[in-house]
């Protein structure tokens, strides 16, 4: 097996999709500034590869911090001081959830626990490589009980829309509330939104995933019992609607404590990639969904990767590339919650699994890498969060690919 000449991600002697190894690049990165055991290890990187935001909600005592990396040649460097979000209020454990636009120049981070569990999440901007707060934390509206908004946050490519998750609404029932940009000001978008067709509470919005075109949005859920986690479709054709059904995983193994989601979606929104830490007794495994003519339907069989130490808890965090050909699947339990990551890409309309579980050198007690995860658009830069490292101060671990033959 020999080193490939490539261009984007083809070989050129053969004109297939090269298939990617990956090798840590420099120290874990830890942010300056922390107070307390801060929790590193909410991830997203732009799609450009170049740009980084690590969260860490439990920095300050619970008040919540994110910090910017960027790219210096081949280290990864911090871009000023750790950015707090004005009118927190309480623990508002800001950096629960990150993302980021598809230039690096725009950051959303959720808190949970602000206001007494209501939530919120903060939109930060870069110019001239100073980061400065934009505007004031939004909240959507029509909630009810303990929303826990920013759970999980969703940003399109261009950074004009965003999707902000609370699952604790209308009593564990979930919802999330879309919020867009004009001239630098930011207003909800419609009503929450809500899936059909389950009966139970399913914590919609502990998961989501926006695509990068600001068109499509997954929502994933959490259950308690066991029974499948159902996944909802929503698309934005003149205003926001449910696209079908909700979708279940097929194969799935379930467990009697329930099953936890989490997503991830390509930039044309045509392609999705569900994880399920609790399947098969934690095992955990992730699942491909593709669309064609507005119908989805799942690609192959579940995907476990190979390697894993004990229970691993595969899926509990993914990541795609833009085309939606390459996938990161955390596995924060994996050698008793060391934490790895899986890598898998779509060869021929084959998956498979890039070389061995990925894990982070340097780490100090359980990491639990694999926690939250980034991808690059392009597939080649990969982040791992493990907020556990070093007594809970947390770490990031960042993968360069190399591509083989």
């Amino acid at each position: 097996m020999s080193i490939s000449e490539q261009q984007g991600n083809e070989d050129r002697t053969s004109g297939h999709p090269a298939i990617a190894l990956y090798a840590q690049v420099g120290a874990k990165l830890v942010g300056s500034g922390a107070w307390g055991p801060s929790m590193q290890g909410t991830v997203a990187i732009s799609a450009d590869g170049s740009t980084a935001v690590v969260g860490g909600s439990g920095d300050t005592k619970s008040t919540g911090a994110i910090w910017i990396f960027i790219k210096a040649g081949d280290s990864w460097v911090q871009q000023g001081p750790k950015l707090t979000g004005t009118y927190g209020s309480g623990a508002p454990e800001l950096g629960t959830s990150v993302a980021i636009s598809a230039d690096g120049n725009t950051v959303i981070a959720g808190g949970s626990g602000d206001n007494g569990l209501v939530g919120a999440a903060w939109v930060f901007t870069r110019s001239n490589g100073v980061w400065t707060q934009q505007g004031g934390k939004l909240v959507g509206t029509d909630y009810t009980f303990s929303p826990m908004q920013g759970a999980a946050v969703g940003i399109s490519s261009d950074g004009n829309t965003v999707a902000i998750g609370g699952n604790g609404d209308g009593g564990a029932v979930g919802a999330v509330w879309i919020f867009t940009r004009t001239a630098g000001i930011w207003s909800q978008s419609g009503s929450k939104l809500v899936g059909s067709g389950y009966s139970i509470n399913a914590n919609q919005g502990a998961s989501l995933g926006l695509s990068g075109d600001g068109q499509t949005l997954v929502v994933g859920s959490v259950v308690q019992a066991a029974q499948d986690a159902p996944v909802w479709v929503f698309v934005n054709s003149g205003g926001w609607q449910q696209q079908g059904n909700n979708l279940t995983a097929t194969g799935a193994v379930l467990d009697p404590h329930g099953q936890n989601t989490s997503l991830a979606i390509s930039h044309d929104g045509n392609t999705f990639v569900l994880g399920e830490n609790q399947d098969s007794d934690q095992t955990g495994a992730t699942w491909i969904f593709s669309r064609a003519g507005g119908n989805w339907t799942q690609q192959g069989s579940k995907l476990v990767g190979t390697g894993a130490s004990g229970k691993a808890g595969q899926g509990g965090a993914v990541g795609i590339s833009s085309d939606g050909d390459t996938i990161v699947v955390g596995g924060d339990d994996d050698n008793s919650d060391v934490g790895a990551v899986w890598v898998f890409q779509n060869s021929s309309g084959t998956w498979l699994q890039c070389g061995e579980k990925l894990v982070g050198t340097g780490a100090s007690g359980a990491s639990i890498e694999g926690t939250s995860v980034g991808l690059s658009g392009d597939g080649r830069t990969i982040l791992s969060g493990g907020p556990g490292d070093n007594d809970m101060t947390g770490a990031t671990w960042v993968f360069a690919a190399q591509f083989i033959s």
